[in-house]
This record gives structure tokens, sequence and C-alpha cells, in this order.
């Protein structure tokens, strides 16, 4: 298959754009009643492309919300719009929902499930501006970089973390989210004209379609989610318990002052009075030191939770083994015996995306390169029973991957009868029951195989 065209020009190269029309600085307008909103639909009605960024507040409060909505339609009018102060979106929803009208973001991922979630907008056709500029080569595909590099302008950073939900809104706070929507039509047909160029058009296609897919994934909390804790696993039955009560008492308290749970206390403070179980405000002290936040603000709510903890009697349940499969039953699941073809396989990936001015991902995931391994192709056809495959990559790279396994699995000699790894196993096993000092000594164990040699 013939690799796809690099972009014309090097990554290294800067190219200022000289000003369109469409990014004079036309303004922007602060929406906060329904009347401004409805200046706003009045201005985007008959445009053919929608920017739109959103800012929201997930480092901020328990349930994440969008905050504000920018957008910037074909006028050149940048709108702010404020959710928060309005009594509802709909007014929105003909445009957001209209086939006719492009939506443009830069990491669309985020705002269309949050849009979905707080709004219930089925947002379509999408067209993302960092992904295009991933599948043209641009080593540096953030906002601000694309910004600099093709208008000459620096967009500040200044407010990347701020809390969107506190009101009011000041004048630079407004200034600075307007711009995350003002660039974005003209970008799109810079990146848009590069794609085409470089044949990743279709490539750029059904990722968009996927994009406008995505649903919000957030869950009910549950008690039993303390055990993902990392280094959970090491505490003891009653630890686990204590742990488990102390979680539901952090996210009580998360939820009463409604910000996120992290902030209550984070989890390496979790591990530590689960293993240590104080019983006492002096032992909770020595522990954890007398002007720390947990001491001076959630002390009876952790020796609450962890006298709680240390009676309960309730089940803790046992680690999921969960096998990395496809939807699709067809494909088995990755084994460790897998491993060696996954390497091989993404040696192979990591050189194409070298010579293709992409990242590797872009090429094919991981979790796609494990089910390849798993699946161990003989057509490409086949490949069609891994569900999270793209058409585009199937067409562009399905036959190399196809001769890659095939040229592993010919390397290999043949396995005797039990296979290979049972039979490796096997050998194991008779050297643990002799033991050292039993003649074993000298009776290694061959190597596996290696692959050949990737390209």
């Amino acid at each position: 298959m013939t690799e796809p065209a690099a972009p014309a020009e090097p990554e290294t190269t800067p190219e200022v754009l000289p000003v369109p029309e469409n990014l004079e600085d036309k303004g922007y307008r602060y929406v906060t009643t329904p009347e401004g909103l409805a200046d706003c639909v009045a201005d985007l009605e008959g445009t053919k492309v929608l920017a739109a960024d959103i800012e929201g507040d997930s480092f901020f409060s328990y349930r994440e919300k969008t905050c504000l909505l920018q957008m910037t339609g074909d006028s050149g009018f940048d709108w702010v719009i404020d959710p928060l102060a309005l009594p509802d979106m709909e007014a929105l929803r003909p445009v957001m929902e209209d086939r006719s009208v492009v939506k443009i973001f830069h990491g669309a991922d985020y705002d269309v499930v949050s849009l979905k979630r707080d709004h219930g907008f089925s947002i379509g056709p999408i067209f993302d501006t960092m992904i295009s500029a991933q599948a043209t080569g641009h080593e540096r595909f953030g906002l601000s970089d694309l910004v600099k590099r093709y208008f000459g302008d620096v967009l500040q950073k200044k407010y990347q973390r701020h809390d969107w939900s506190r009101r009011p809104l000041l004048t630079e706070h407004l200034e600075y989210a307007r711009l995350d929507s003002h660039y974005l039509p003209r970008l799109r047909e810079i990146l848009l004209e590069q794609a085409e160029a470089g044949d990743r058009v279709e490539m750029l296609e059904e990722e968009f379609e996927l994009l406008e897919k995505r649903e919000w994934t957030g869950r009910p909390f549950n008690p039993d989610d303390c055990l993902k804790v990392k280094g959970s696993n090491k505490l003891d039955e009653e630890q686990k318990r204590v742990l488990r009560a102390l979680f539901v008492a952090r996210d009580a308290i998360a939820k009463r002052k409604d910000r996120p749970a992290f902030k209550v206390w984070g989890n390496d403070a979790l591990l530590k009075l689960a293993r240590a179980m104080p019983t006492s405000r002096d032992e909770l002290t020595e522990g954890l030191g007398p002007k720390n936040h947990i001491v001076r603000r959630y002390a009876d709510d952790v020796l609450r939770a962890i006298a709680a903890g240390r009676k309960d009697t309730s089940r803790i349940p046992g680690k999921k083994v969960v096998e990395k499969r496809t939807k699709n039953l067809e494909v088995p699941p990755y084994l460790r015996e897998d491993e060696p073809l996954f390497n091989y396989l993404k040696k192979w990936r990591n050189s194409r995306a070298n010579g293709a001015k992409l990242s590797p991902s872009m090429i094919v995931n991981n979790t796609v390169l494990k089910h390849v391994a798993a699946l161990k192709p003989t057509t490409t056809d086949e490949l069609e029973k891994i569900d999270d495959m793209r058409r585009w990559q199937r067409k562009d790279y399905g036959a190399e991957l196809v001769e890659r396994v095939a040229s592993f699995v010919a390397s290999k000699p043949a396995p005797s009868e039990g296979g290979e790894g049972t039979s490796n196993r096997r050998r194991r096993r008779r050297r643990r029951r002799r033991g050292p000092g039993d003649g074993s000594a000298g009776e290694a164990e061959a190597p596996p195989p290696s692959p050949s040699p990737s390209d």
C-alpha cells in the first residue's frame, strides 16, 4: 500500500499567514440573558461553520458542568455564552444539530460529551483541528502552537486552571475564553487543505464520525472502587474495610462541600490512614502532624469512618480478572505468549510513524496491536473482527500487518506437542521440584526465538 504523502512544509518552517477577513477582530459579546442568546442565534443563522469551545469546572466541583460556551460563526463575531446565567440553552439546539453546519473543535472529545451530558445536544458533523494537525504531521498540535505558527499571535495560558464556575467573570477572563473559538474557522481551512494534499481526508472523516458517538462515561459512586486505589492490594482485609469506610466518608464530604474528592484528601492519605487505623485524635495527629488539614478540618469524620470500618464484617470483593478483548468474541484474549509478536509489531508501527510524520497512535494504537497479536490474522478480511480498528487503518496498513504477522510466525520453530509455552512451563516446574544442587544446573532452558528484524 502506498504511503500517504507527508505535508508539503517541514514542521520547523514558520508560516505566518496574512490575516483573512474572517479573522479581523470584530469583538465579542457576553451572553447572560435569553434576549442575548436570541441575538447570538440570529447572528449564526445561515452560517456554514460553527467553531465552539467550552470551559468546565472539573477541578473545582463535585460534579463538573459546562460553565461557558464560546462560539464563532461565518460572521467572525465571537460569542461567550454563560449557561449558568441562562434558564436553558434550547435556543441553540437547531444550529448545534444542523447537519449542514460543520462544528469545529480543538480536542472535541471533552466538549462533545459535556454538551451532550449537560444540554442533550446531538452534535455533528464535526471537524477537530487537533486531530487534523496530528494527521497532517504537526509535531506541535496544541491550539496555542498552531495559532502562533499560522497567525503569529500568542495565546495566554494564564487561566487554563481558572475556576470558571465563579462569578462575576472579569473582562480578562472573557477575552481569554473567546479566543479559543476565534481562530478555528480559518485554522480548519488550512488543515483541510493539508489533509487533502496528503491524502488524509478519509482518515479524518472516520475519526470525526467516531467523535460524534462519544458519550459521557461517568458512573455513580461505588464504595468498592476504593480497591482501585494504587497500593490497596497490599492491605489486609480489615484495612481494606477501613479504606472503604474512609473512601465513603471522603465522598460524602466532597458532595457536601461541592468539590472534587481528591481536594478533600488524596489517595496517599487514604492508604496511610487505612494502614495505621488511628483510634484517637492524638494518634491521628501523631500520624499526620498537627498542621495537617485532615487533622484540623476532618478529624471527627476520619475517626468515625475508621471505627465503622473496623466494625464492618461485610465481604471485600475479590480482584476481577478482565480479559482485554474486543466486543467480537472471535478475537481471542491477549495473553503473555502474544507479547513477543506485539513488541515486534510495535517496532514496525513506530518505524512507519516516523516515516509518515505521524504519532504512533495515529498509525495503529497499542490496543489494536494487541488484538492483532492475539488474533494472528492470515488475511486482511480477518482484521474486520477487531472492532477498535479503523477502516482507513485496514485499508492503508492491513496488508502490511498481515505480512508482519506471517513473517514473525514463520520465524518461530514449530512447537512440540502440547505447544511451546506448555513445554517451557513443564521444564520450569521440573526444575522447581528438583531444586538447587540436584544436577539440574547444566540443564539450561533454551531462550525463545527472536523475531526477524523489522525493515
